[in-house]
């Protein structure tokens, strides 16, 4: 396995830029994803990577080799395709050894790769059948055997289990971080799918329109997004913006929200320094649903963590561990995460608590942290 760097990389279709100077180290053995919208850049990120298409600039290495100019079946590189790319006609065996046989792999190598990856990933049984003859599951799993019977520096993803339903996806995620954990493999994998990047990447890769918004560890990413967009796409439900002011309340930084005569003024803890430009001045605070729920216990204590105000609930919506909770506040519909047993009723007035070590503030011109 090797590391890999992108240096300025740039791609661009005449005078359309669609990938504007990505820079990204990922270590041996990581597993970084890239995630972000449709039309964001990402599959042709790795289509460059993998050599399919050609950079308008900078430099792509593998380790310590620049592979710009390296044909891709020089570059040891493997690929897992959405639509698995499985020949018809030809048995699981000949799918996964196919690629050993162009290489003129001696047969013994063959059938001992096919023996390990077939193991690897428990489809011994289908060695013998047909792609047509197999489950979407099934297929995926022979494409990746087919990716790792080769034992490449890198492997890549694209969006591999966009195709299968709801439940397939989910038992297939966890079978592909089991994989990354038993191989240390480093691993590029594409997906529009926040919730899979969060549970399987080291790091991840958010892009929006070309442009690389942030690369971190998937936490530190949903606890410190780099601006509104990364913080709107990263969760599920996704966080809570509201236009506020930046007050100073009895010597105190607040967040004063507008609610006819009576605003909501929630005092902050710890503010940073940064913040102080911003005193008298419209900003977005943004919190998370489960950074918003029923009135916690304590929460009236001096020091706490948590600030209570009062609200209408508009909608709920049980999930079963969770019930959400859409109540309005300063002109805009919000999600509070509640406890089933505390849930409330639709129209009734209800104590909320916010959690105000899980704020974020935003520039509402710039859309930066601030």
């Amino acid at each position: 396995m090797s590391s890999l760097t992108l240096d300025k990389v740039r791609k661009a279709y005449g005078p359309v830029e669609v990938l504007k100077e990505i820079n990204l180290a990922i270590e041996d053995g990581e597993f970084l994803v890239l995630v972000g919208p449709s039309g964001c850049g990402k599959s042709t990120l790795l289509n460059l990577i993998a050599g399919l298409e050609s950079s308008s600039g900078g430099e792509i290495r593998i380790g310590d080799r620049v592979i710009n100019d390296v044909h891709p079946k020089d570059r040891n590189i493997a690929m897992v395709f959405q639509s698995y790319a499985l020949y018809p006609n030809m048995t699981v065996r000949k799918n996964i050894t196919f690629g050993l046989e162009i290489r003129r792999v001696s047969a013994e190598e063959r059938d001992k790769a096919v023996a390990s990856v077939a193991k690897l990933l428990q489809i011994e049984p289908l060695l013998d059948r047909k792609p047509a003859q197999l489950s979407g599951g099934q297929r995926q799993r022979v494409a990746m055997g087919r990716a790792l019977v080769r034992n490449p520096d890198i492997f890549l993803f694209d969006e591999p289990l966009s195709n299968l339903d709801a439940k397939l996806r989910v038992d297939m995620r966890t079978e592909i971080k089991k994989l990354h954990q038993r191989l240390g493999a480093t691993i590029v994998y594409v997906t529009h799918d926040q919730i899979e990047a969060m549970t399987l990447a080291s790091r991840i890769a958010v892009m929006k329109d070309g442009i690389l918004q942030q690369f971190d560890t998937p936490q530190r990413i949903y606890e410190h997004p780099n601006n509104m967009f990364v913080a709107g796409f990263i969760g599920s439900p996704s966080m809570n913006f509201i236009h506020a002011k930046l007050i100073s309340d009895n010597g105190r930084l607040a967040i004063s929200i507008e609610r006819g005569s009576n605003p909501i003024v929630l005092p902050l803890k710890d503010a940073p320094e940064s913040y102080n430009a911003y005193v008298g001045k419209d900003v977005v605070f943004g919190i998370r649903p489960e950074g918003l729920t029923h009135k916690r216990t304590g929460s009236e204590e001096p020091g706490s963590q948590y600030v209570n105000f009062d609200s209408k609930v508009e909608v709920i919506e049980p999930t079963g561990a969770d019930t959400m909770t859409v109540i309005e506040i300063g002109g805009k519909e919000i999600v509070a995460r509640v406890r089933p047993d505390r849930a409330p009723h639709p129209g009734e007035t209800m104590t909320f608590s916010a959690d105000m070590s899980q704020i974020s503030l935003f520039d509402p011109v710039t859309e930066l942290r601030i």
